[in-house]
């Protein structure tokens, strides 16, 4: 089974062999598009596919992934999730992994490389990205089962801080979205992929930037310059 990026109009698939019944090309909500969405989603749909008692091995090029749901998943669940983007995506891949009887292997795999999984994948993400409706993703996790909350030995005043934050975000300015939108679209334009709007505000943070640019782009962004329409 193979999984891999998805294309500019965020499609994603579940590669299993050429001709294989479980093969299944998927279109990402707008709201969620990715590409690491795309690359969650692939996972997530191949889990729901496959029956518990039957052993999985996952192929991808996203060493994300890999990763986010090996190295990171057990920091991350002790610290309640705090910060952490598509939290609600990893945290149902895991549950779905966790629930199986059989064994499920993460193998990393290079993209763009001729293997079969990988140009099979990628025609299913072109044919998903071109459907005329996204796919809905259930990401419940049924209630007893569904652990929330940081664990108090490993809890950080800084990582408390931050879900505090994240728990009173005001709702963003439709200026605010606007802009956003705008952003994203330049630089699909200019790298063919598509950012969410965390990664944008982080973008403008990085140390690179001087804290006089990231100052001017934090309040382009949210359109406060007392210019144009202002006066």
């Amino acid at each position: 089974m193979n999984n891999g990026k998805k294309n500019a109009r965020c499609g994603s698939r579940v590669w299993f062999a050429q001709g294989n019944p479980r093969n299944r090309a998927l279109r990402i909500p707008r709201n969620a598009q990715s590409n690491q969405v795309g690359e969650i989603a692939a996972v997530i749909a191949a889990m729901e596919i496959v029956p518990p008692y039957q052993p999985v091995r996952i192929c991808t090029d996203s060493k994300y992934v890999i990763d986010s749901l090996t190295t990171h998943l057990e920091t991350w669940e002790d610290d309640g999730w705090i910060g952490i983007k598509n939290a609600k995506m990893f945290r149902k891949a895991a549950h779905l992994m966790r629930h199986r009887s059989a064994r499920t292997t993460l193998h990393w795999v290079k993209g763009h490389d001729g293997i079969e999984g990988n140009k099979g994948s990628n025609v299913l993400a072109k044919q998903g990205a071109n459907k005329r409706h996204p796919d809905p993703m259930n990401l419940e996790i049924p209630e007893d089962l569904n652990i929330q909350g940081a664990k108090l030995p490993t809890l950080t005043q800084a990582t408390a801080y931050k879900g505090i934050l994240e728990r009173k975000q005001p709702e963003p300015r439709n200026t605010t979205k606007k802009n956003i939108r705008l952003t994203r679209t330049a630089i699909k334009g200019v790298t063919g992929k598509i950012e969410t709007d965390n990664a944008i505000w982080k973008a403008t943070r990085k140390k690179t930037i001087r804290p006089l640019i990231q100052q001017f782009l934090y309040r382009t962004i949210h359109r406060t310059h007392m210019i144009g329409k202002q006066w």
